[in-house]
């Protein structure tokens, strides 16, 4: 990270190698329910122990397969150029997805989610300049649930050029689609492996379950070329004990094991290490993501991960409240500062609400929040320029104003100060009697009014609609 900036650091030496030793334990002593014969076959050709329903990982297993994955650092737009790449220092960040309600941008009122929602909340999140990364923010219901996967990826696809993943994927059927429509954006399956234009997240069940269908999708996504994302979301108290250290240490063997399986099914596949941890409100039984544990675990796992020399993509923009309230933003700040502080690489969350519930209005207000804690991690640069003795030099003597000076203007434009786009810094009494959330759809809706995505080209966009037609009739019979 540079130098000037502001490092968290919450686990010593010491505590990280004693999570590491306990996940190492949980793999080889406790072993993990592994119900996919091929892989079970895999991993016992690899050294592996298969004990009835139970596979026991040693650790020279591990430590192959981490030296037979790739870390996987690009960040590659639609067309697969190159965005950005992850462990240059900088925090960046990806909306939430999968949830199955919206907040209409016109009555506020939650409501199912539809294809048409996807389209628009990813042209939104497109505009939004610190939004790095997108993924399909609803789960649409106006489609079976066995095309939600492939409608919510197209729709996506044609709705923004920046780095992109599919949402979660738990079924290896659908990989195939999402995989052959990426490859369709970036010049056919050859350009796809390559350059692969989209990551594929599947999640382990928590605790150390790998059903047949999940660890399948872990297969199909590794051997299609597409870099697999271990995405475990153990609850502390529920599927996870309920102290961080403990599960840390279970998310950790969780993520292992799962590239444990992607080494093992194609060598030299990219992989990235994620965390989701949240606790249970022992109260009512529900997850209670606006905790904060939930920054100070995602901060523990960036170091876990730096340590085996991964990025880490893990969950910052997080709030428990049903009402875009007081309560919703104080949680979301702080579950991302403290995270994107400690070096985490990628932090998600943008445009989800409480519940299962996400909005256009929440992704303003997060491109907010977001803007503002990149620029704390930022730090304060100290060099020649910043330190400004030539101009203070001239203008002290002189009028002592420093606004109408170039050192001013030019260093404004490179973001010396912040400025908001939605916030009030109390112009007046006519703008606070308009709250950040009716500014927030005010600018969504001049966004969706204006702001226009580069068409895919003609030969991509028919390629995902025969994808489309054909996932149709393959899927549900149509």
């Amino acid at each position: 990270m540079p130098q000037d900036r502001l490092q968290l650091q919450f686990l010593s030496d010491g505590g990280l190698d004693q999570i590491e030793e306990t996940a190492y334990r949980l793999l080889e002593e406790v072993g993990l329910a592994l119900e996919h014969e091929q892989a079970r076959e895999m991993l016992q050709g690899q050294g592996c122990r298969i004990d009835g329903d139970r596979t026991y990982i040693p650790r020279d297993v591990v430590a192959w397969a981490l030296d037979n994955v790739t870390p996987d650092r690009d960040g590659l737009r639609r067309d697969g150029s190159l965005a950005f790449r992850l462990g240059d220092g900088q925090v960046r960040f990806h909306n939430g997805g999968g949830q199955p309600r919206a907040l209409d941008l016109d009555t506020g009122r939650s409501r199912p989610a539809t294809v048409q929602d996807v389209a628009e909340v990813t042209r939104l999140l497109d505009a939004l300049p610190n939004i790095d990364h997108i993924t399909p923010l609803f789960s649409p219901q106006d489609v079976p649930p066995q095309l939600m996967m492939v409608e919510s990826t197209a729709a996506m696809l044609r709705n923004t050029t920046k780095p992109l993943s599919s949402a979660a994927i738990d079924k290896p059927e659908d990989v195939p689609y999402v995989v052959e429509m990426a490859a369709a954006c970036c010049g056919g399956m050859e350009a796809f492996r390559q350059h692969p234009n989209m990551t594929i997240s599947v999640s382990p069940v928590s605790p150390l379950t790998f059903g047949r269908d999940v660890t399948g999708a872990i297969i199909a996504v590794v051997q299609s070329g597409a870099p697999f994302h271990s995405l475990p979301a153990p609850t502390l108290g529920a599927t996870g004990p309920v102290t961080m250290a403990g599960g840390l240490a279970q998310q950790h063997a969780e993520i292992l094991a799962s590239f444990v399986i992607a080494a093992a099914a194609r060598p030299g596949a990219p992989v990235g290490y994620c965390s989701r941890i949240s606790p249970i409100d022992l109260r009512t039984a529900l997850t209670a993501w606006g905790s904060p544990e939930v920054g100070m675990t995602a901060a523990c796992a960036g170091q876990l991960a730096h340590r085996l020399g991964f990025p880490c993509d893990a969950y910052g923009l997080a709030s428990q409240s049903l009402l875009l309230d007081p309560q919703h933003a104080y949680e979301r700040l702080s579950n991302a500062l403290v995270p994107a502080l400690a070096g985490v690489d990628m932090l998600s969350g943008a445009g989800n609400g409480g519940g299962l519930n996400a909005g256009f209005e929440i992704s303003v207000i997060d491109d907010e929040i977001i803007g503002m804690i990149k620029q704390i991690v930022a730090g304060v640069p100290v060099n020649d320029v910043t330190l400004a003795y030539d101009v203070m030099a001239e203008v002290i003597p002189g009028d002592g104003v420093f606004l109408g000076e170039m050192h001013t203007v030019r260093q404004m434009r490179r973001g010396a100060l912040w400025m908001p786009s939605v916030s009030t810094r109390g112009e007046g009494e006519q703008e606070a009697a308009v709250g950040v959330v009716q500014r927030a759809q005010v600018r969504a809706r001049e966004i969706l009014e204006s702001h226009e995505v580069d068409a895919l080209p003609e030969e991509a966009s028919r390629h995902l609609d025969e994808v489309q037609a054909r996932a149709r009739r393959e899927l549900v019979g149509d």
